[in-house]
């Protein structure tokens, strides 16, 4: 992934905190357009296309969570979001996400972490696997014949266990609620079948033998879902 080819929409008015973030894009490479206001962004979203955009929470004439609804439903639909706050309940996470964030950093931010939260994303949505594969590490899974191999050496899964791993490793750093896996593997909404989902994550990080050791780890996201992340 070439840093330069790379671009990024910044919101945030804190032009402290703004000053020192646009020095870590310029240190990765990256290309970005800061602004310091939600409305501004959104006009240039008309007709300019981003890789990724970070928004802030606290803005003046309208909230970074007003921005997100606004991107999701009228200006971008597809545009992954790194959403950051000095909030940090578990609320305010849930209704981040919620609302169309693909992924929330409580400030205050930490160079290492940003770029490895914005890589995530950009894998996800520039990802070039084949249709049919989807391969990290030592993990591989044909999608067009549901077999699953860690290391060359095939795992015997059930179809949900399988579709539940695929998921997961088709969207490394992304959060994904309950309700997404519900919805994407049961084909069901229902909230009241999340336990469902737990026991299958259980099984499948079992099975998979997912661990810290393996280069990746399976992150509980308190009241919302899972994350799978590769352990650096």
């Amino acid at each position: 992934m070439k840093g330069q080819n790379i671009r990024i929409a910044y919101l945030e008015d804190d032009l402290e905190q703004a000053k020192m973030v646009i020095t870590w894009f310029e240190e990765f490479g990256y290309h970005f357009e800061h602004f310091t206001q939600a409305q501004v962004l959104l006009n240039r979203l008309k007709d300019q296309d981003f890789d990724v955009a970070l928004l802030d929470w606290e803005l003046p004439e309208m909230s970074g969570l007003e921005a997100i609804k606004l991107i999701r439903s009228k200006y971008h639909q597809n545009l992954p979001i790194l959403f950051c706050s000095m909030r940090d309940t578990e609320a305010d996470v849930v209704q981040a996400l919620e609302l169309g964030a693909d992924d929330y950093m409580r400030k205050p931010l930490l160079r290492i972490e940003l770029k490895a939260r914005l890589q995530a994303l950009l894998r996800r949505s520039q990802g070039a696997q084949p249709d049919n594969m989807i391969e990290h590490g030592p993990y591989r899974f044909d999608l067009q014949n549901k077999l699953a191999f860690v290391g060359g050496q095939q795992v015997e899964m059930t179809d949900k266990d399988f579709e539940v791993a695929s998921c997961l490793f088709d969207n490394i750093g992304r959060i994904l609620s309950r309700s997404f896996l519900l919805e994407t593997v049961w084909g069901i909404s229902s909230d009241l079948h999340t336990r469902t989902v737990d026991v299958h994550v259980s099984r499948v990080r079992k099975a998979l033998g997912i661990t810290p050791e393996s280069g990746f780890r399976v992150k509980t996201i308190y009241q919302h879902g899972y994350r799978l992340e590769k352990v650096e």
